[in-house]
């Protein structure tokens, strides 16, 4: 059978100069591989996404396109270690299980997908007991988090008018019914989601999608870079005005500078100590006779695969180091970036030297 290409599922990632992520792997589900295999499409597989592609009838049109709307499923598994120390993601851990998915989303080509969580509903049948304007039941299954009497839906008594605290005993308007009659209820749950599983994807394709195209259409999975504030905590003997001392970003030429440390985010921890800041506290007991000395940047940083090159180190006019070392990514402290009462956050921090002997 001929065959034609359909679409590519690619991941990107700001932290690559070219944005392909190979962090990820992109596997199909067992019941969407059953479902491709009857419809004639086949699937190849990159380091960075895949490639579909549609069996062609013999009037040139895919075999699949018969069977459109169709929904393709699949998962996205981690497959290097590094991904969740350059990655934001905070949208994921907002969603109960995490779903990148087509629907919704106004037509493009290339198509970013959607972030947004799969759902699931338990449905279980209960009997009234004691028929009562506020008879209560327990619930089988847990309700999924900040769900509300709404959510539920109840086929053969009145809808839920009460819930508990843990949600899980519900207050239901049984008194039109007899004792020992059940009704249905169904409510929404956490999912469960496959195991090493960070995200799924659901495609739903119409009959144009399924449509040979000239080229492969695209759907983009984008994940976004962390962007931690960094830190230098300077251990040293100097004895002068740290006033002097600054961290900057000597990249040549008049333009936007990617970091920069102002005077008043210089903090001198050996003479005002930071209670809250558990790396420069460790820094000062292990140097009872120098001054440890924080910078802190004034932006968010977004992780990067190349390097930046040209940070120094300057004591007044003078420079004392160039090419200082970028924080590792797994080098975090818990610091206050931005004054009371906003909550510390994390910053990749890098510890210097500056002795005189």
């Amino acid at each position: 059978m001929q065959a034609a290409a359909l679409f590519d599922l690619r991941i990107t990632h700001p932290f690559y100069t070219d944005t392909r992520c190979v962090d990820l792997s992109i596997v199909a589900t067992s019941e969407t591989e059953a479902l491709m295999r009857r419809l004639g499409l086949t699937q190849k597989t990159f380091p960075d996404h895949i490639s579909v592609y549609a069996g062609l009838a013999r009037g040139g049109g895919s075999v699949a396109g018969a069977a459109a709307p169709l929904a393709l499923d699949f998962v996205l598994r981690q497959n290097r270690g590094d991904f969740p120390l350059i990655t934001d993601l905070s949208g994921l851990a907002a969603q109960p299980a995490p779903l990148f998915t087509n629907a919704g989303v106004a037509a493009a080509d290339p198509l970013n997908l959607r972030l947004t969580t799969r759902t699931a509903r338990a449905t279980e049948t209960l009997t009234s007991a004691a028929p009562s304007a506020t008879e209560t039941f327990t619930l089988a299954n847990s309700p999924l988090a900040g769900v509300a009497p709404a959510d539920f839906t109840v086929t053969g008594a009145k809808p839920v008018s009460g819930l508990s605290p843990n949600r899980r005993i519900v207050t239901i308007d049984t008194s039109a019914l007899a004792r020992g009659a059940s009704f249905r209820i169904s409510y929404p749950i956490r999912p469960v989601r496959p195991a090493g599983t960070l995200a799924e994807v659901a495609l739903t394709l119409d009959a144009g999608l399924l449509a040979p195209a000239p080229t492969p259409r695209g759907f983009v999975v984008p994940f976004a870079a962390a962007a931690p504030f960094w830190a230098y905590y300077l251990v040293t003997d100097f004895s002068g005005d740290i006033a002097t001392l600054r961290i900057l970003d000597a990249t040549p030429g008049g333009g936007p500078r990617a970091i920069s440390f102002a005077d008043d985010r210089r903090f001198d921890l050996t003479q005002t100590p930071d209670v809250a800041d558990q790396v420069g506290q460790d820094l000062v007991r292990r140097n009872p006779r120098r001054r440890v000395i924080r910078f802190l940047s004034d932006a968010p940083v977004p992780a990067r695969e190349i390097p930046l090159r040209q940070i120094e180190l300057h004591l007044g006019d003078t420079r004392l180091a160039t090419g200082l070392a970028n924080p590792a990514p797994d080098h975090f402290a818990s610091l206050r970036a931005a004054p009371a009462p906003a909550p510390p956050g994390l910053a990749l921090y890098q510890v210097l030297n500056l002795l005189s002997n």
